[in-house]
């Protein structure tokens, strides 16, 4: 039989890494979680060096004590609600955050104050498994990545050893029945003679083998559910503008279309016509400069100045652009925190500036803010709509501002924040991609600065282009809604670029900045919308937060004709609008293939792209074979072959324990039974002592014990009897029977 102390280290263990899922699967949701799982860990490796030197509580203290526990739970539980209610912007708070996380919590609390019980018994056993069980797949629920699995199969694991030495030991009669309950008589009692039960890993394959008939078939041909999948724990991540305005790439889950109005659009034409906007129009938002660690920030530094910029009135008037040009008077909700103007925004030397927001004491002129675009600094209350109006001015080249010169002697300072990339892989991937068009003739040969082997000013427009083309064309890159961190210890965009090549619109745009910024070309992240929706007035569009973008701005360098005396060509800046993100459907993400993503992006960081010579097909295997169904399938096909064979190896077949049962056939002719819950040593105990009590049998007295000596030796000990043995129990078996015969 198993020992106490190899009993009590499984279940320690077990429950000691369950605590350690939740707090693992818990830790972005709820940063308080962790703590409290490392803290219930502490208190049962405390229970564990204590159970067996100290007096615990007893069952009312303890029962207090989870009680109490419990409360604060709760408490704690009412105040994280609380919290997310109250925040401005709820839409990472869904109902299943809200309502289910704090249970993860509560079960690792309760689990150190139920083991602080002074007696335990095969309920209270039962209970901790149970909430260890719960726990861990509650994690499963929540976190979904190669950390959270091999925790939950480290647990697993130590479940199995756990369950088997509570199943031995409980047999054997080691471990309390519930109290005030009749307990089932141990197998030893009740087990009949004959052919022993089988064991080993054959029977269990058997089993598994023949739930995988019909797991997989049903599984096959049942439809795939329309409703959207619930994702316990998970914040619900939807497409729309950001009120934070700014852009974490860290962020997992799925993209949810969200058909919420942004904002409106009027548009007025001075001949009274009222043109079409293009179906593709961009709608620029916030801009985007510092990059770091996954994160795209606002920055406040400031831009080189700008010759000949637009001017700021004190009573504002609108600007000459030119011809066609058009109005566009926006209705913006103060509480989408953001300021939407039409890409690109155009303006005129020494004009107006083209921007004004309509005010109680009249239009009010936006600053110019040195990126291309112009903002507002007035405050705006979040109950009202900001109303302004941008002159505005369709272009034969939609992706170009217009042309302008900076003012500084020296813009290098200023411009380097621009061109900073912290990503050192991005620069080699960016490096191999300009040789490769070299090579392809996609770019000229003489592109590279010499000195600084970086492409000089003059081809920033065409490397922009080209890096732009490969991202938005390039069979590898696929547009996906579905968020996913396969490798989790790189940098997202060097995950991104090497690895999992998929992703939506602020990875593209992430990708395209930095890779640019290797290249020495400054750059901007723009945070915005695209497109639009007709609405009853043929001359307002509707802006939608499914409409939400992002893409990028590239500072590039043009150069004007010689103009007068000057024979020279004159440098001047234009802002290139660059759109990266793959066009039409997002690519299809089978369900569940997480772990095969993860095996596929570290397939590629060792092979490289040789890994995409590997066939779809076998991919496809490899999703199949990782779905949570079959993992579900070949999990309990393990866990019953470890069963199996750890009773193939505690329970060895031997002709002494198949012949207990005739040892109770003899006493249970002459009225001898056991009681509930008789041990096999108990039993031969009480029957020893009736024998002994009477001369006719006391002779025999000391058989029932042989024979229960024997078993427990052969099942627990490992010992199988030598056949002399055998044929002494047999003689003192029939020796018993005679007695007892002789005795009526």
């Amino acid at each position: 039989m198993p020992s106490d102390a190899a009993f009590r280290r499984s279940l320690y263990l077990t429950l000691a890494l369950a605590c350690a899922c939740v707090g693992y699967a818990e830790a972005d949701l709820l940063p308080e979680v962790p703590v409290l799982a490392a803290v219930a860990a502490a208190a049962l490796a405390v229970l564990y060096r204590l159970e067996t030197r100290v007096t615990l509580l007893s069952i009312p203290a303890a029962n207090r004590l989870g009680l109490v526990v419990g409360l604060l739970s709760l408490a704690w539980a009412a105040v994280r609600i609380a919290q997310v209610a109250q925040r401005p912007d709820k839409q990472d708070a869904n109902l299943q955050l809200v309502l289910v996380a704090p249970f993860g919590p509560l079960l690792v609390t309760l689990i150190p104050a139920k083991l602080a019980r002074r007696e335990q018994h095969v309920g209270d056993y039962w209970a901790l498994q149970a909430m260890g069980l719960v726990g861990v797949c509650f994690s499963g629920a929540i976190e979904d990545d190669a950390v959270c699995a091999a925790l939950i199969g480290l647990y697993a694991l130590a479940a199995v050893w756990s369950l088997s030495l509570f199943y031995l030991r409980r047999e054997a009669g080691a471990v309390r029945p519930i109290p005030n309950r009749p307990a089932p008589a141990p197998a030893g009692v009740v087990e009949p003679p004959g052919r022993p039960p089988r064991a080993g890993v054959g029977p269990a394959l058997r089993l598994a083998a023949a739930a995988a008939a019909v797991a997989v078939p049903l599984y096959l041909v049942t439809p795939a559910s329309p409703g959207e999948k619930l994702e316990f724990g998970k914040p619900r991540v939807e497409i729309g503008y950001a009120a934070s305005q700014m852009i974490d790439l860290n962020q997992t889950g799925t993209l949810r279309g969200n058909p919420a109005p942004a904002f409106e659009v009027e548009v007025e034409a001075p001949d009274g016509l009222t043109p079409e906007l293009p179906a593709g129009q961009l709608w620029r938002g916030r801009v985007l400069r510092t990059y770091a660690g996954g994160t795209w920030q606002p920055s406040d530094l400031p831009l080189p100045g700008v010759d000949g910029a637009p001017r700021a009135q004190l009573h504002w008037s609108p600007p000459r652009l030119g011809p066609g040009q058009v109005s566009l008077r926006f209705a913006v909700p103060a509480s989408l925190a953001g300021q939407f103007l039409a890409e690109p925004v155009t303006w005129a030397a020494d004009q107006p500036v083209p921007v004004a927001s309509t005010t109680v004491n009249g239009p009010q002129p936006w600053l110019w803010g040195g990126d291309g675009s112009f903002l507002w600094s007035g405050r705006i209350r979040r109950t009202e709509v900001h109303n302004y109006v941008q002159v505005w001015q369709p272009r034969a080249e939609p992706d170009l501002s217009p042309r302008f010169r900076l003012g500084d002697a020296d813009p290098g300072p200023k411009l380097r924040p621009l061109v900073q990339n912290p990503v050192r892989r991005v620069k080699e991937y960016a490096d191999g991609l300009v040789n490769r068009m070299v090579n392809e003739g996609k770019l000229p040969g003489d592109c590279r600065d010499p000195v600084t082997d970086l492409p000089r000013r003059e081809f920033h427009d065409a490397v922009a282009r080209a890096f732009t083309a490969h991202l938005a064309t390039a069979p590898e890159f696929t547009y996906t809604t579905r968020l996913r961190r396969a490798r989790k210890d790189l940098d997202p965009i060097e995950e991104f670029l090497l690895h999992t090549r998929s992703g939506h619109c602020e990875r593209f745009a992430s990708a395209l900045a930095l890779m640019l910024r290797s290249q020495g070309v400054p750059t901007v992240l723009v945070l915005g919308f695209k497109g639009w929706e007709p609405t009853a007035d043929p001359r307002k569009y509707l802006v939608k937060q499914e409409h939400a973008h992002a893409w990028v701005c590239a500072l590039i360098t043009d150069f004007e004709p010689p103009a007068g005396d000057d024979p020279r060509e004159r440098p001047v800046s234009r802002w290139r609008t660059l759109d990266p993100t793959p066009g039409g459907e997002p690519a299809p993400d089978p369900a569940g293939d997480g772990v095969a993503e993860e095996a596929r992006a570290w397939v590629r960081g060792v092979f490289g792209d040789a890994a995409a010579a590997v066939p779809a097909a076998g991919w496809g295997a490899v999703r199949f074979a990782t779905r949570w169904e079959v993992l579900a399938l070949v999990g309990t096909g393990l866990v019953l072959t470890l069963v199996r064979m750890r009773r193939a190896q505690t329970v060895p077949v031997a002709p002494a324990t198949t012949r207990l049962g005739r040892l109770f056939a003899v006493l249970a002719a002459r009225g001898l039974a056991p009681f509930p819950g008789d041990t096999p040593r108990e039993f031969a105990a009480r029957v020893a002592a009736a024998l002994a009590a009477d001369p006719a049998t006391a002779a025999v007295a000391g058989v029932p014990a042989a024979w229960v000596d024997a078993y427990y030796e052969a099942r627990f000990g490992g010992h199988v009897p030598s056949a002399e043995r055998l044929d002494m129990l047999d003689t003192e078996l029939r020796a018993l029977a005679r007695a007892l015969h002789s005795a009526r």
